[in-house]
């Protein structure tokens, strides 16, 4: 089966303000293909988030490939939308405009915007809600519009960058039962980042282990699970063993992580960025 996404050495190095450079990732190498859901996890400042924006096309890596369908990413384009963990939705919008946002920046008329949100805002079960302000909605129906929003543009690779950290873990646990029905019916392409472990396992097909500073692939974690999944799954044997391996490797990278952290004190006590 042809990749939808290829990543082949990618290195991303950033020059700091005091002209000091640090390696963020190094050596990516990965295949997406059409229609998989694919998890990032590792410690903080791994550079997950720095591979979906190149993957956005926010910025060019220092050196490597990165394809979609074969083609190079070289800037940002409707192909790809991304969702992060706040929803940022305009406050002077009502639900339907902050949905259409993309179609309005791309020229579509009022009127058409809202007949091409409308199934949209269906799928993520906001029916009745087109007219209503961000202040009235909950987090997490403010989240379900984030996820139409990046939708309704019809991309054909969706990143979410921990796009359910800010909402409370009763609602965490029921968007991401939403995001796998909303993935079920659209098959969109998924490259999903988060720190909670059973998230990435309940909602992936595979989950990527990323290493400490300098990020690189550490294993590619099959989820070999049914589908579809209820949340009690995260109760069943099967689902125990992959997390239970999975943190096995991400405790390791996250010592290296706070080692370094320590090390790189300043005189006042407070942990520099490394």
């Amino acid at each position: 089966m042809p990749s939808m996404l290829e990543a082949r050495k990618v290195r991303m190095e950033y020059e700091r303000r005091d002209g000091s450079k640090v390696l963020a990732i190094d050596d990516f190498t990965l295949d997406v293909h059409k229609g998989e859901f694919v998890s990032f996890v590792g410690p903080s400042g791994c550079g997950k988030t720095t591979f979906l924006k190149i993957v956005n096309g926010l910025m060019p890596p220092t050196s490597g490939d990165i394809l979609l369908q074969g083609r190079p990413i070289e800037h940002s384009s409707r192909d790809r939308a991304m969702v992060f963990q706040e929803a940022a939705l305009f406050p002077w919008f009502p639900l339907w405009r902050n949905i259409g946002y993309g179609l309005e920046c791309a020229g579509m008329k009022r009127p058409e915007i809202r007949k091409r949100v409308k199934p949209y805002i269906e799928l993520v079960g906001l029916s009745g809600f087109e007219d209503v302000y961000p202040y009235e909605l909950s987090g997490g129906m403010q989240q379900r519009a984030n996820l139409a929003r990046a939708l309704v543009v019809d991309p054909q690779v969706l990143l979410m960058d921990e796009p359910f950290a800010a909402l409370d873990a009763q609602t965490r646990e029921m968007m991401q039962a939403e995001l796998l029905d909303v993935w079920g019916q659209t098959q969109k392409t998924v490259l999903f980042i988060t720190h909670q472990i059973n998230e990435a396992i309940y909602l992936s097909d595979r989950v990527l282990v990323v290493s400490a500073r300098p990020g690189k692939i550490l294993d590619d974690v099959k989820v070999d699970i049914p589908r579809p999944r209820g949340l009690d799954v995260k109760r069943s044997a099967a689902f125990r063993d992959i997390e239970d391996h999975v943190w096995r490797l991400i405790e390791e990278q996250a010592r290296i992580t706070m080692a370094r952290t320590k090390t790189h004190r300043d005189e006042d006590g407070a942990a520099l960025e490394v």
